[in-house]
């Protein structure tokens, strides 16, 4: 059994942030030549990503951005859940983790998308922390369906120790469904404009404040693993996800923190489903495969 930890759909209402302003100018390739471009750099792309944290990287990635968030939208587009299911099929995934991101990806669209599919894919909600009443949101988020919570310090623009993201978590913490996992963006995309406050620094604060929550780090820290090791090493509350990250580092999380705070997540469709489960194969003991592919987000999502 495998479960991949980390995967996004397209829904009717969902979209990326605009490319302008904010985030990043797009170069607006016709779709044709998008598609041609997908073929092309679908492999590029997912070993560029492995390799976020070296300089020559960086800065190929910050000059590909429009070109980036070109195949980015081609790939988000068509990442509807068939999509995935038929990826899932072909890889050998079980069930995965769906997560929602509003505005730009709405939680009640992906609850609709998950619940015609009998638990194969397992609803993560989210809530705009900008809207006025996000707090009266967030409380109707804890009574919905949901397996656990999305927050994007970057898409978002929620730094991790901002007063809106720790007022929600306050909220969790006293709520009946404190056991639910809060799925955290952590990685600097360089394309991005960077949240106000450092993940690095804010993400240890935010798990002494609330210790008695269960958070994931999502990429593992992706171009910033020591910093998400770091954060796990000192807090048994925090699990690190495998996505975007190569086996040599896969194998270094895991002789640190031990094969039950990992799980196994690609990021589909941003990132290749079978790459990702071949990192953790190739990085991980047949003893602790089935932890990191299954068994403890069996125990988190409590199914």
């Amino acid at each position: 059994m495998i479960l991949d930890f980390h995967c996004h759909i397209s829904t009717p209402g969902s979209h990326l942030p605009p490319a302008e302003g904010e985030y990043y100018r797009t170069l607006g390739t016709p779709t044709p030549a998008s598609n041609l471009l997908g073929q092309i750099t679908q492999e590029a792309m997912d070993a560029m990503a492995e390799r976020l944290r070296t300089p020559g990287a960086l800065r190929a990635y910050r000059q590909a951005g429009p070109l980036i968030y070109t195949e980015m939208s081609r790939r988000m587009a068509a990442a509807d859940s068939s999509a995935l299911l038929a990826t899932m099929a072909e890889v050998g995934v079980q069930q995965a983790v769906v997560v929602a991101l509003d505005p730009w990806v709405p939680t009640e669209e992906v609850l609709d998308a998950c619940a015609l599919l009998g638990g194969v894919l397992i609803p993560f909600g989210s809530v705009d922390p900008h809207e006025e009443d996000y707090l009266e949101r967030f409380a109707r988020l804890l009574t919905r369906p949901v397996a656990g919570i999305k927050f994007h310090s970057d898409l978002q623009r929620l730094p991790l120790d901002s007063p809106r993201l720790l007022a929600m978590m306050e909220a969790l913490a006293r709520s009946d469904r404190a056991y639910l996992p809060v799925y955290l963006h952590t990685g600097n995309f360089p394309i991005y404009r960077p949240a106000d406050s450092p993940w690095e620094k804010a993400l240890p604060r935010l798990l002494r404040q609330f210790p008695t929550l269960t958070f994931v780090c999502g990429h593992a820290g992706w171009d910033a693993p020591r910093a998400a090791l770091r954060a796990a090493l000192g807090h048994p509350n925090l699990y690190l996800e495998t996505s975007w990250q190569p086996p040599y580092l896969i194998r270094r999380l895991c002789d640190k923190i031990g094969p039950q705070r990992l799980l196994f997540g690609s990021d589909f469709p941003l990132f290749s489903q079978r790459r990702a489960l071949r990192n953790v194969r190739l990085a991980l003991t047949d003893a602790e495969l089935p932890l990191v592919t299954y068994e403890n987000a069996k125990r988190l999502l409590r199914l």
